[in-house]
């Protein structure tokens, strides 16, 4: 009977370490599965970080050359307004170069046109072409005047005009 006790206490050992043992990979895998969570959580933050680091950069590329281009669509208005301006010079006629943004208009008194009967016009010159708004046949100051008053009348719309020289 004292054998079955020993025997009974040798079991009643093994079966409570068997038991911690379980219980002890239980809670490593359990902390396992935690750190790999962690890990997992991490590394998508990390993702998204990089991820708005890069769209913040491919914005700023992308105002850099928008400021870019809005600079040289400046430089290439003043570069038309001084030509417009210089060849209104030369031919003795007169011109009034307007601006509105990156849109250029050129108002200009043509005098003694060979091409014509007239003594002067007043050409309105935009992206799309040159248009005669009005002409005199004998008259010079006639068309002065109308430019004068269309020059007025682009500015009383927004734009910024030159005198007409």
């Amino acid at each position: 009977m004292k054998d079955i006790r020993i025997l009974m206490m040798i079991l009643g050992f093994a079966v409570v370490s068997a038991c911690a043992s379980n219980d002890t990979t239980d809670d490593a895998e359990s902390d396992a599965s935690a750190k790999a969570e962690m890990m997992k959580q991490e590394q998508a933050a990390a993702m998204e970080k990089e991820k708005a680091e890069a769209e913040a950069q491919a914005k700023a590329d992308m105002k850099a050359k928008a400021d870019e281009a809005a600079e040289q669509a400046e430089e290439e208005v003043d570069t038309a307004a001084m030509e417009a301006s210089d060849a209104a010079k030369s031919s003795g006629d007169l011109a009034s170069t307007c601006n509105n943004g990156d849109q250029v208009r050129v108002i200009r008194v043509v005098y003694d046109n060979p091409n014509t009967d007239y003594v002067c016009e007043v050409t309105y010159e935009k992206s799309t072409g040159v248009e005669t708004l009005w002409f005199a046949l004998n008259e010079r100051d006639y068309c002065l005047d109308k430019a004068t008053a269309f020059v007025e009348k682009q500015e009383g719309w927004g734009w910024t005009c030159s005198n007409l020289e």
